[in-house]
């Protein structure tokens, strides 16, 4: 029997950033005011760059899979 080889595999790692408590520690810990999801992800850029070895290739979407 010949078995049917895919033509790609994906392999995921998810690392879920609680938006929330970002914007409330920084808020109150430093004054600063993340106002808009650009702000956020421009903030976690390097924990995102640190969590998975860089940023090429990733997407980035929220907790109903909307791509951000």
């Amino acid at each position: 029997m010949t078995e049917t080889i895919p033509k790609r595999i994906n392999v995921m790692k998810v690392v879920t950033y609680d938006v929330e408590s970002i914007m409330w520690d920084l808020k109150h810990d430093m004054g600063i005011d993340l106002n808009t999801v650009d702000d956020v992800l421009e903030y976690i850029e390097e924990w995102v760059a640190e969590d998975f070895g860089g940023l090429s290739g990733l997407s980035f979407q929220d907790e109903d899979g909307n791509e951000l």
